[in-house]
């Protein structure tokens, strides 16, 4: 039987580690979650907020493509600019033994939402690896 792994937790994983590793003030601190934060909780000023679902399945049936969306937010514009950004640049970079390819299609881009913060939006391709279980 053929399982795929958690999208959503592979990206949140892979994001708080790459974040960390970075020696830079607009990496530190960013909240990394599947929800935006809660209106009963503090809002951070920096998150990274992810949404995946699958798609099909390729034709090597050990992969499955999938959609992701990821929203940057920040309190001002040009943190939300540059943390869309490096954001950008890191999903490129996320691929490994469960993401096989990731391509950002769009973004990031500004939404015309309004709300307490500026928020960046990216759609992004990915091809997932399957295991065995």
């Amino acid at each position: 039987m053929l399982i795929f792994p958690d999208i959503e937790k592979a990206l949140v994983a892979y994001f708080d580690q790459a974040l960390a590793a970075l020696d830079t003030e607009l990496a530190t601190d960013v909240r990394v979650a599947t929800k935006h934060s809660q209106p009963d909780e503090e809002t951070p000023a920096k998150q990274i907020v992810i949404f995946g679902n699958y798609n099909a399945e390729t034709m090597a049936r050990v992969t499955r493509e999938g959609t992701v969306t990821i929203d940057v937010y920040a309190d001002d514009y040009a943190t939300a600019s540059a943390l869309g950004l490096l954001t950008e640049a890191l999903v490129r970079e996320c691929t490994g033994s469960e993401i096989k390819k990731a391509e950002v299609r769009l973004g990031p881009v500004r939404t015309t939402e309004e709300g307490a913060q500026e928020r960046r939006s990216l759609d992004v391709f990915v091809i997932i690896k399957g295991t065995n279980y």
